[in-house]
């Protein structure tokens, strides 16, 4: 049976892949492509942002199943911001012990529902052997022990756990090292500056010794994130960065006896998480949370969550969630909120109801929530009241509610509202906007992602080398039955 080898790229985007091709800057992508199915409108998940996709891609569930909502997101049972590495003033602010923590350690130990399973655990539980090469969400059944680099051991002062859970063959940049091979020879994608072996470089190194030592597990998932750290800064040059992703992919191909010898021995499947929305230059375009929020109490960033605050904000670039801090305030929140027309969707939800309105002075309003007579085209089933203007649907000659402008939206921002039992209002920017609060990043001129727009939203999907097909039209939540369907195991109802 062939292995199957997953990429996850970030921030790659359809016509980014597709312009590429054209110029002939991407010989391993074209090759995927000529001898496999490609898709250019894979829906993926909202907010988006890589933490709470990760979690969906290795879980194949929305974040209300697997209760990951984002990159930064608040918990009202420990009162605490929690933000999976985000922004260096923000983690400064917030406790780099503390955000350290959050992505090495409670993500997949704490905050990662136990009532869902990876596709790690369902691999190994059935006998397959699994494995993970820097991937955030990495839940599995072995241990594996992490050896911080000296700076982050000073940092956190020793105190943070050392044993997270991963597949058998676990790979977390230089921090967590399989066994099974020579150590990788030295260089400076091993430092701080390459984000201790978070990197393209290192990813493949891992993965070409990994193979080569004749262990390689039936499944692999490979994380890929230097095309997303220079789309942030220059997504002018686009094709140029997504150009040295297919290098690296092109520097693995070439260690088979050919690339038709690669693709006979394992099933390629390529993704991205998000793509990337090109924000204004002026200041203009930072939507300034606190101006828009100015009569409320805020939390301070770094502070012990007092009993004046009012509403706690988590930044997702061009999606936040607000938090209201007591009863009766997600009314005034929206109000504050829905007059500024930079702003392109407000949610919250009610008693099982998702309510969405716009931003402007014209407001439209809808509102939905699962069950009911409406089917969607991924045959999820909904109850609708309202202008459905709102989020773009439309209505396909069967009755089916389709989407363009906010792909896969009503599964999609349910899935956000509802990954946590607490009230929150959500806010995403209209299209090259995003929202400034107490020391978030900003792009002005560079790139960002986090909204539902179809721009943040659809991804690419490549797979050369299997038996199935990949149903249409694709989401990221259905690839872990597809890779489950090659490897012929059962899928676990979840």
């Amino acid at each position: 049976m062939k292995k199957v080898l997953l990429f996850l790229v970030d921030s790659m985007m359809p016509d980014v892949l597709e312009q590429c091709v054209a110029e002939n800057k991407a010989p391993a992508f074209q090759y995927m492509m000529e001898h496999g199915q490609y898709m250019n409108d894979c829906a993926t998940v909202f907010p988006t942002m890589t933490a709470s996709i990760d979690c969906s891609l290795v879980t194949g569930v929305y974040p209300d199943r697997h209760t990951v909502p984002g990159l930064v997101w608040y918990d009202p049972d420990t009162k605490k911001i929690i933000n999976y590495i985000n922004g260096a003033m923000p983690v400064a602010k917030i406790g780099i012990a503390h955000c350290a923590q959050n992505v090495l350690y409670d993500l997949n130990e704490q905050h990662l529902s136990r009532y869902v399973k990876t596709i790690h655990e369902v691999l190994e539980e059935q006998g397959f052997v699994s494995g993970s090469i820097n991937v955030i969400a990495h839940r599995g059944h072995k241990k594996h022990t992490l050896q911080l680099p000296l700076a982050l051991q000073a940092v956190t002062g020793g105190q943070m756990p050392r044993k997270v859970s991963g597949p058998t063959i676990f790979s977390m940049g230089t921090m967590a090292v399989p066994n099974i091979f020579r150590p990788i020879p030295w260089g400076m994608g091993h430092t701080s500056l390459g984000s201790y072996g978070i990197n393209d470089a290192y990813a493949i190194d891992v993965l070409i010794e990994v193979v080569a030592s004749g262990k390689q597990p039936d499944f692999t998932l490979v994380y890929l994130p230097d095309n997303d750290h220079k789309l942030h800064r220059s997504p002018m040059k686009a094709t140029e960065h997504l150009a040295a992703v297919d290098r690296q992919i092109a520097r693995f191909l070439d260690t088979f006896q050919s690339w038709d010898a690669a693709l006979e021995e394992n099933v390629f499947i390529f993704i991205s998480d998000h793509g990337q929305t090109t924000i204004g230059a002026d200041e203009s375009h930072n939507i300034d949370l606190e101006t828009l929020l100015a009569s409320f109490r805020l939390h301070k960033l770094g502070e012990e969550i007092q009993k004046e605050d009012e509403i706690v904000i988590c930044n997702n670039e061009r999606m936040t969630y607000l938090y209201p801090m007591n009863d009766g305030l997600t009314p005034k929140i929206v109000a504050a909120v829905s007059g500024e027309p930079r702003i392109d969707l407000i949610a919250w939800k009610e008693n099982g109801w998702v309510h969405v309105q716009n931003g402007g002075r014209e407001h439209h309003t809808l509102r939905y929530r699962k069950g009911g007579g409406q089917s969607d085209c991924y045959g999820m089933q909904w109850t609708i009241e309202g202008d459905l203007k709102i989020l773009d649907l439309q209505l396909d000659s069967q009755g089916n509610i389709c989407f363009d402008s906010y792909p896969d939206a009503l599964s999609r921002l349910y899935g956000a509202l509802f990954a946590r039992n607490d009230e929150v209002v959500i806010v995403t920017a209209a299209p090259a906007y995003e929202f400034y609060s107490e020391y978030a990043p900003t792009h002005l001129g560079g790139g960002s992602h986090g909204s539902l727009h179809k721009r943040d939203s659809l991804v690419p999907l490549i797979v050369a080398g299997a038996k199935h097909v990949m149903k249409r039209p694709a989401r990221l939540v259905d690839v872990k039955d597809f890779i489950l369907q090659e490897l012929a195991v059962q899928a676990v109802p979840v």
